[in-house]
């Protein structure tokens, strides 16, 4: 979705989008962060709230079933580290942008995006 959909729609580069695999999160790309939005409602249909928020309680609940088992014991850690970030943002785009920008720095040899 984020190569497909958004990357053509916001003029964004390959480059860039392999750039969030390293840690290299532009925080002041609005269109990156704006493409993030899309991409996470899509994928985490169901956790979030109607501000724009990340329920944690709903994403910890669901990692068990979307994750393989390899990985959910880090995502679990990271998500939980993370989730309060986003209460330092009004803004919808930057809440999910800087929460994932805290999951990989929290555990950037096990960080995936797509």
């Amino acid at each position: 979705m984020m190569r497909n959909g958004c990357a053509p729609k916001f003029k964004l580069t390959t480059e860039q989008i392999d750039g969030l695999r390293v840690g290299n999160f532009d925080e002041n790309n609005k269109d990156l962060k704006a493409c993030f939005i899309i991409v996470y409602i899509t994928q985490l249909a169901g956790t979030l709230t109607k501000k724009g928020e990340l329920s944690a309680q709903k994403a910890l609940a669901q990692i068990p079933m979307i994750l393989p088992v390899e990985m959910q014991k880090v995502a679990l850690a990271s998500l939980e580290h993370c989730k309060d970030i986003q209460k330092n943002y009004k803004d919808p785009c930057d809440r999910l942008f800087f929460t994932t920008k805290c999951v990989y720095e929290y555990a950037p040899d096990d960080f995936t995006f797509p």
